[in-house]
């Protein structure tokens, strides 16, 4: 026993001498334009690559990648490091989606550990609510009764002990130092904070309400000064977590500390019973063939995986029926290649609206959606000249969310995590537990919060995304990996409500059919469109490039900073590469 304690504590001694290694090689990145700043050469890396959105949750990754673990321990230990760095967008009062890739069993696994309704949710608890409309839908959004069990640890937990090969107190222990002495304020975080400032001056975020939230992340409501440092209230529940395992959040101090703010008393309906119960679930990934690769993607309650695919197969269809040549011989960027791209996106999108949720609780037409002969028939119905009535698309509103995080790792072997998280809004519910600093999410209102009733533009949401007990609700969240010849190749994801999927599936794209590096994949400017608005939003760059030449097809082009942030990997002859998206100052790291 002594003897495996000293081994367990020499380990510990060198993934912290490893981070703090990593810790003084990355640091956080200086400020950086909406339009991204030319990059120096990519890194090539020999053994293995973390793309984080913050430098030191990537230098957590490879600190457990240098110590011994695989590219699960790695993701869980980055995942960890995020709920410190990236409060405002995941953490342990969330969920996420984790797509593995195992080259040596050749098999790939989907680990979901997205949030539930609590068990007294039901379809009406929002409309029943006493006030206006513009109350009870807030009530969806901010405070007790928006937040939905959280399975962030579950999940996390569960990869490790499943697929890892370390233990869940060693891959920890990086986040439980950068808590423990505190990280560096950098822009991202000065602009979250500023953000919410706004928000109480406007009126939109209550003070006395939220105060452990103004207290706990936006340091009491002053602004942060340049030599700041952050130190995490989480580090209790972290420190409890890494000792006791999923029982350190779900039973104890930690669960009672969650159902005294999110429950009945509070004003909210989550329980004890509520936390015990959460347990993640393993799906199969949705998978489509496309230039010699195989895509591995989300199932549903993810609508992002169902999107892309329907994507890639409606370009594959798209080069068969019209273009009679490849997609990567349109020039890239040209009024041509933008108008099909915002066409595929605008069907993938409608259908996304309509038939998509929980498909544990609804019927969801998986296999037509995602076949090659649907992808057909929708590519038969593109118009090379001009943009079609909203009508044609759907006749669902789609849902809205946003926040997140995501991540992606890779080792030299081609084994893969491509893994997304999030508390939904920035900063969630607000509700932040005291003592513990956990910020809950707000995912209730990623549910049709008021089944049935229309919106702005005459469009009532899908009953598949309606609130039940026990329900996931609909998420955009989209990692995905391609795999060559048995081995990973790519991975990539990313953070931003719905335009995760159309940046998840751009920056695939880049890298696959344009032939770009994670970096120039990731730094092109990008466009979105969810068909409903029919608005096409284009970076700045590509929007001054091509925008009043898109509005000869019909389009209505709008200039939009900053359309997600995604973080992408690959693995090519000469070595690995790794890039985090400049629009939230990331930065990957290897070795």
């Amino acid at each position: 026993m002594l003897m495996n304690h000293l081994k367990c504590k020499s380990l510990l001694n060198n993934i912290l001498c490893l981070m703090l290694a990593c810790l003084f090689a990355i640091c956080p990145q200086p400020a950086q334009a909406a339009e991204p700043a030319p990059v120096p050469a990519e890194k090539v890396y020999e053994h293995g690559v973390v793309a984080a959105d913050h430098p030191l949750a990537s230098a957590a990754g490879i600190a457990i990648l240098k110590a011994g673990g695989n590219v699960v321990d790695a993701a869980v230990a980055t995942s960890f490091a995020l709920t410190v760095l990236r409060p405002a967008s995941c953490g342990l009062g969330g969920g996420g989606f984790m797509v593995i890739w195992n080259a040596k069993d050749q098999k790939a696994t989907v680990i979901d550990y997205r949030e539930r309704a609590p068990a007294a949710a039901t379809p009406e608890m929002y409309a029943k609510l006493p006030g206006t409309d513009k109350q009870r839908q807030l009530a969806s959004r901010q405070g007790p009764l928006a937040v939905a069990v959280p399975c962030t640890v579950a999940g996390l937990s569960y990869a490790v002990r499943e697929y890892g090969t370390l233990d869940l107190k060693t891959v920890m222990q990086p986040a439980i130092q950068l808590a423990r002495r505190g990280v560096p304020i950098n822009d991202h975080m000065r602009s979250v904070q500023r953000g919410m400032l706004a928000r109480i001056k406007q009126g939109t975020l209550n003070p006395e309400e939220f105060k452990t939230l103004i207290d706990d992340y936006l340091n009491h409501g002053k602004p942060w000064k340049n030599d700041d440092r952050f130190f995490s209230p989480q580090l209790k529940a972290l420190e409890l977590i890494a000792e006791h395992g999923r029982d350190g959040f779900y039973k104890g101090p930690v669960a009672e500390a969650i159902v005294a703010a999110c429950g009945e008393s509070a004003g909210g309906i989550l329980t004890l019973q509520d936390l015990k119960a959460t347990q993640p679930v393993i799906r199969k990934p949705l998978t489509t063939t496309f230039n010699g690769y195989t895509i591995l993607t989300m199932p549903p309650p993810s609508s992002g995986g169902i999107a892309i695919i329907e994507s890639f197969n409606m370009i594959k269809a798209l080069e068969k029926q019209t273009l009679k040549q490849p997609f990567g011989k349109l020039k890239y960027h040209s009024p041509e290649e933008i108008h099909l791209l915002t066409e595929v996106m605008k069907h993938a999108f409608a259908d996304r609206a309509e038939y998509l949720g929980d498909a544990d609780f609804v019927p969801v037409p998986i296999a037509r959606l995602t076949s090659s002969d649907y992808a057909s028939h929708l590519a038969g119905r593109i118009d090379t000249q001009q943009t079609k009535p909203l009508k044609e698309y759907g006749r669902y509103v789609p849902p809205q969310d946003g926040g997140t995080s995501h991540f992606s790792v890779m080792d030299v072997e081609g084994n893969a995590v491509a893994c997304t998280e999030t508390i939904n809004l920035t900063f969630g519910s607000y509700v932040v537990i005291p003592k513990y600093g956990i910020v809950m999410n707000n995912e209730m209102d990623d549910f049709a919060a008021i089944s049935g009733k229309p919106n702005a533009f005459g469009l009532i949401q899908s009953k598949a995304n309606e609130v039940e007990p026990g329900k996931k609700p609909l998420s955009s969240m989209s990692p995905t990996i391609a795999v060559k010849d048995g081995k990973a190749v790519f991975s990539a994801g990313a953070s931003g409500g719905p335009r995760i999927i159309s940046s998840t599936l751009q920056v695939l794209l880049n890298m696959i059919v344009f032939g770009m590096t994670p970096t120039q994949a990731v730094n092109s400017p990008r466009i979105h469109h969810q068909w409903v608005p029919e608005d096409l939003l284009m970076e700045p760059e590509l929007f001054k490039q091509a925008g009043e030449k898109l509005k000869q097809y019909g389009h209505s082009p709008k200039k939009s900073s900053s359309l997600a942030a995604s973080q992408a990997v690959s693995r090519q002859p000469d070595g690995l590469r790794g890039h985090s998206d400049p629009r939230k100052h990331g930065s990957a790291a290897g070795y």
